[in-house]
This record gives C-alpha cells, structure tokens and sequence, in this order.
C-alpha cells in the first residue's frame, strides 16, 4: 500500500503543478496562494521518490497530510461560493468536482502512506 501511495504521489504532484500553471496563466493570484501548492507537489513527488528508494514513508505521509488540509480548504471554499451564488466564476462547478475528487484521492494516499504493508 505504501508503494501505491508513493506512485500515486508522483504523478498527484505532477498533475497538481500543471494544474496549477494552466488555472492560474494570465491571472495570477498573490503568490501566497499559488505557491503553497508548488510546495504541496514538490513534498509529495519527493517523498513519493524517497519513499520508493528508501522505504521511508514519513515524508510521504507528512506530505499527503498536507495535501488534504489544503484540498479540504479549498474544495469547501468552492462548495461556499456554489451555494451561496456569490463571486460565481465561469467553471466554478467542474472546479469544485475536480477539487473534490482530488481532496479524496489525497485522503486515500494519506491512509495508504500511513500503512504498514508493502503490496
């Protein structure tokens, strides 16, 4: 289960980097917003290669935690902004989906990373 956290974190953190420069081309937000999740992939594509040479998956886990508390944050903010039909951006829908179902994905790693079994 650890190995499948590690491959997921790889390719979550390289999904999450391209995401994130296609969402933001051309309108940048204050960097404080954009740069936490370079932070967030940088931390999951690192400890998914640590994890996967060297078996360590505190890194992993520590970064998938990460992962969650921001896609939890920020699928919820999505959620708020549908319900209350405020500040409703073009697209707002599909991103909330997209931001969901990455917060589930992340949660899924997270309690993968925090197991013991190496299948």
């Amino acid at each position: 289960m650890i190995r499948k956290s590690a491959y997921i974190a790889l390719v979550f953190g390289l999904f999450l980097t391209i995401f994130e420069i296609v969402r933001n081309w051309g309108h940048w937000l204050p960097w404080p917003f954009w740069l936490v999740s370079f932070i967030t992939a940088g931390a999951l594509i690192w400890g998914g290669l640590r994890t996967l040479n060297q078996g360590s998956s505190r890194m992993l886990s520590a970064a998938w935690g990460v992962t969650v508390g921001i896609f939890w944050m920020s699928y919820f903010t999505h959620v708020q902004v549908l319900v209350e039909g405020t500040q409703v951006q073009k697209g707002e829908g599909p991103m909330t989906l997209v931001m969901g179902l990455m917060l589930v994905v992340a949660i899924a790693g997270l309690l993968m990373s925090l197991t013991r079994r190496t299948i």
